[in-house]
């Protein structure tokens, strides 16, 4: 039956206050979903914390308002929401996913883990409940192995009459039970017939990192270096998606002179199983010059265990030991095995005085 013969025969001031009455829950949940998306986590609690109290029967709106709450770190909250959404409907898979997430958030991994089953368990579960699983299996490996140990070596070949070079790296570091992680590598390096070793220690959280190193005698590499990072929040931009800010400094101390650089950093993501990152490399070289340019790069798993990357870049850059202008194209593959994870990648440089190609292999794995 249509509306307006309802509102003919009871009459449009008698029943005019009710439909805006009906319509206003309505609202506040398109608002607060609005803003919960645009990442103004705070606004959309208010308007969706309206929504529920007129409507309280409607499982959206509570998986909604938790997602506003959790984003706002307000994990209690967010629970109750969950909870009261999937006591609505039990086999909401969205909100099952939902709750399995606020625990991880929190660091409960094996809660995390707990709540997730009912949505694997389902005919077809989801690639977010894919993904999902996937992350808290590794933080459940981090949790009970949080040492991590890293392995790497580079050929790379030099066109013209320049000899070939060498990087090898290694790395060991520990995750405290704080989430703070500590650790140090050495890095060896040969190249144009010179040796440099380069040892550095850092320490690093989900916020960032700091880094502090140096090479004895360098040729090439910096007498002494600093660098530092900050990650922001990850915004939600749309279902699934993600974007996150970050940037990176570094001042550093080569033989020619001091190098200084700031790089902001986008990332657009999907879960783990996309990710598209964008790079603005600022330069102050050692002659007091000002540059520019960038990097992008592109990862994608193309299966539970295998992900691929892609990299190009556009900048100036100072790993040779003087500033020049380059332009880089890579591309990887990585396995995870669970404990330890394999990674092989390539790439071709070109330098205004030679072009050069690199293939490197490495390992991680955490005990």
């Amino acid at each position: 039956m249509s509306r307006m013969p309802l509102v003919a025969a009871a009459g449009l001031l008698s029943l005019a206050p009710a439909v805006a009455l009906a319509q206003a829950p309505v609202d506040d949940f398109a608002r607060g979903r609005e803003l919960r998306l645009a990442g103004r986590s705070a606004e959309a609690a208010e308007a969706l914390e309206r929504a529920a109290s007129a409507q309280p029967q409607d499982a959206d709106i509570w998986l909604n308002l938790g997602l506003a709450y959790a984003a706002a770190k307000r994990f209690d909250k967010a629970d109750a929401a969950l909870d009261r959404a999937l006591a609505l409907a039990p086999s909401y898979t969205d909100v099952q996913i939902a709750r399995a997430r606020i625990a991880l958030f929190r660091g409960d991994a094996a809660e995390a883990e707990r709540r997730l089953q009912p949505a694997l368990q389902a005919q077809a579960p989801t690639p977010d409940a894919v993904q999902l699983r996937d992350q808290i299996a590794a933080a459940l490996r981090e949790g009970e192995m949080p040492w991590r140990f890293d392995a790497s070596v580079s050929r790379a070949r030099v066109s013209g009459p320049l000899p070939d070079s060498t990087l090898a790296t290694l790395a060991l570091s520990r995750r405290l039970t704080s989430g703070v992680t500590l650790g140090g590598s050495t890095e060896y390096v040969r190249q144009f017939g010179r040796t440099d070793l380069y040892v550095e220690g850092f320490a690093a959280n989900r916020l960032g990192y700091l880094a502090l190193g140096g090479a004895p005698d360098a040729d090439f590499r910096p007498e002494i270096a600093v660098r530092a990072g900050l990650a922001g929040k990850r915004w939600s931009i749309s279902e699934g998606w993600t974007v996150q800010l970050g940037l990176d400094g570094s001042w550093a101390r080569y033989p020619v002179g001091d190098v200084r650089s700031l790089h902001p950093v986008a990332t657009l993501a999907r879960g783990e199983g996309f990710t598209l990152q964008a790079r603005w490399i600022n330069v102050l070289d050692e002659q007091d010059e000002y540059r520019d340019g960038y990097a992008l790069g592109l990862g994608w798993q193309v299966a539970p265990r295998l992900r691929a990357s892609l990299g190009w870049a556009d900048a100036p850059e100072s790993t040779q030991g003087v500033t020049t202008p380059l332009q880089a194209v890579s591309a990887g593959l990585q396995y995870d095995f669970g404990s330890a994870v394999v990674r092989i990648g390539g790439a071709h440089e070109m330098r205004p005085a030679y072009d050069r190609d690199e293939l490197t292999l490495a390992v991680s794995r955490r005990f």
